[in-house]
């Protein structure tokens, strides 16, 4: 009896040395730790918002050491704009990328750091693969060249290679975060110091002005003809080429946005030259002689009250022209403001008809559509003209509503951000500085 009581309480004793150990945060598994990534399936940690810099999907570092270094890199962004991000990694396929060539595709896959000052840095871990790496982004090589990346790796590489990677990683990045926090550093961080322009973007430029000349010469031509086509047209003819004009006035203006360098100067000369269009004397059609256009005032005496209609309705202009020699009388018309208020009168042929009024003959139902009458007015001649259209039912009607309001809920949602707390990257890129080791 005695025996097994002392053996009752050896194993009491012994029970909670054979217990684990709690550990600060799960710790991976032995999947997790062979893990082979891509720089597709690295996980942004932008997803958790804008204050998170850290990528450790594996869960290397502790959970207290992950939002040390979340405040570190939120600090420095906050002082000099510059984004640090941090990845480690259980490990790659070292058949298809370097370290490099990984972290630049991963590098500018994010967008790391500024997007028009490329403020960007990246420190990488690959445990299974052994190699660690500080890749900078364009507009911070000077303030990271590779030399003082590669003694930043060297103070600490030495934790790493122990197999502590929370000392030997907060270690190299605050090396970083003290090397971008200098006075010069934040001066160039901050007033906005952007690198050497590349050959690519200065071929850019010379391809933009070829264009813009190619196209100043193209229109130049095709406004010289066009005018001479102008100027040889009968009364028919010419007043509608003149109305054309303005819309060509129109879509070369917008083109001098666009090509600010050479446009303006044709769009300006076009633009004077369009006004003294009306004023070209036309070809008598009876003698060929020059013919002089008659003052304002004659326009009562000559127009016909058609026309004097149409003019005071500000439909149509009237230039009244007679030859001197014949005394052959033409008259040329162009658009005016309300011409596309009115449409054509069957009855005279006057442009003259316009909308007055409208009534519904047959009320619509919940299932069946209705019907209207639109009245038509000749300000000419009186003619009257009815035109139908169909009226939607109640149901059409409140299925439009339905769609209307959830189009406008979408784009409110959507103008919100869908309450999402996600963050991104500045956009920046890296022209593929830095240093790398194996450790």
């Amino acid at each position: 009896m005695k025996l097994s009581v002392h053996f009752l309480i050896m194993l009491c004793l012994l029970a909670p040395v054979s217990m684990p150990a709690q550990a600060d945060g799960d710790t991976p598994s032995a999947d997790e730790r062979t893990r082979l990534y891509t720089p597709a399936t690295v996980p942004s940690p932008k997803v958790y918002g804008q204050q998170y810099y850290v990528s450790d999907p594996d869960r290397f570092l502790r959970p207290t050491m992950t939002d040390s270094l979340n405040r570190l890199c939120h600090d420095l962004y906050r002082t000099t704009e510059a984004e640090l991000a941090i990845v480690l990694i259980s490990g790659f396929d070292e058949d298809k990328w370097w370290a490099s060539s990984f972290c630049q595709e991963l590098f500018n896959s994010w967008g790391i750091g500024s997007g028009d000052r490329n403020t960007g840095v990246l420190l990488f871990f690959s445990l299974g693969t052994r190699d660690i790496r500080i890749h900078t982004g364009r507009g911070v090589e000077g303030l990271l060249p590779d030399a003082v990346c590669d003694m930043i790796i060297d103070n600490h590489i030495q934790s790493l290679s122990a197999g502590d990677y929370n000392t030997g990683i907060w270690g190299m990045a605050n090396g970083i975060v003290n090397q971008l926090l200098t006075d010069q550093a934040r001066q160039e961080l901050l007033l906005g110091w952007t690198p050497k322009r590349h050959n690519d973007e200065d071929d850019l430029t010379y391809i933009y002005l070829y264009i813009s000349l190619i196209l100043l010469i193209i229109l130049t031509i095709r406004v010289m003809v066009k005018w001479r086509k102008i100027e040889k047209a009968s009364f028919d003819k010419r007043p509608q080429l003149i109305d054309k004009t303005e819309n060509a006035q129109m879509g070369l203006g917008c083109l001098s946005f666009l090509f600010p360098l050479t446009l303006p100067f044709l769009y300006y000369a076009y633009r004077k030259q369009r006004k003294t269009l009306k004023d070209l004397p036309y070809s008598c059609p009876s003698c060929g002689g020059k013919m002089n256009r008659l003052p304002e005032e004659d326009f009562e005496k000559k127009a016909k009250e058609a026309h004097q209609i149409e003019n005071k309705l500000h439909i149509f202009k009237f230039d009244y022209w007679e030859c001197p020699l014949c005394g052959t009388t033409e008259v040329a018309r162009f658009k005016d403001r309300s011409y596309n208020l009115y449409r054509d009168c069957a009855a005279c042929g006057e442009h003259a008809m316009v909308y007055k009024d409208y009534k519904v003959t047959l009320q619509p139902t919940y299932d069946k559509r209705g019907e209207g009458s639109k009245r038509f007015v000749c300000q000419v001649c009186g003619n009257e003209k009815f035109v139908t259209y169909s009226i939607m039912s109640l149901h059409e009607r409140e299925l439009e509503r339905i769609r209307e309001q959830e189009r406008r809920e979408s784009e409110r949602y959507s103008s919100s951000g869908g309450g999402s707390s996600s963050g991104s990257w500045g956009g920046g890129s890296s022209g593929g500085g830095g240093a790398g080791r194996k450790f």
